[in-house]
């Protein structure tokens, strides 16, 4: 039985890993946390989903959230060149940030929350 448990564990990691927009026409990515901070040691689920388009990031909340966030993108020298703040998100909101006067090069977009800050990467061509 644990033979057979492991072998469906890794037939299933290249579907696990696989961009749900590979086979989409439409050119948008979804952003990638790689990085986060937080305060305390725990495991803190991300509570937003970002789609990066050719104009705009769209920003899904997964869960409410009862503090106020801050979104910021920051290019590679660390200048914020783009802020907003928040107050109380519900799931049911999107959220765009603007990406049209942004120039071609590599970004951050940072996630604000009152003791965790998540950090997405993302590139301009």
């Amino acid at each position: 039985m644990r033979q057979f448990s492991i072998l469906l564990l890794l037939i299933s990691i290249p579907f696990i890993a696989m961009d749900p927009n590979n086979l989409s026409k439409h050119k948008s990515k979804r952003l990638v946390f790689k990085k986060w901070q937080t305060q305390h040691r725990r495991i803190v689920p991300i509570p937003i989903e970002a789609t990066l388009d050719e104009n705009y990031i769209e920003v899904r909340f997964i869960e409410n959230v009862d503090n106020q966030v801050i979104f910021q993108v920051k290019d590679q020298q660390e200048n914020i060149i783009f802020q907003d703040v928040l107050l109380a998100p519900n799931e049911q909101e999107t959220y765009k940030i603007s990406l049209a006067d942004i120039e071609v090069g590599h970004y951050e977009l940072l996630y604000i929350e009152e003791d965790m800050t998540l950090i997405g990467e993302f590139d301009i061509e």
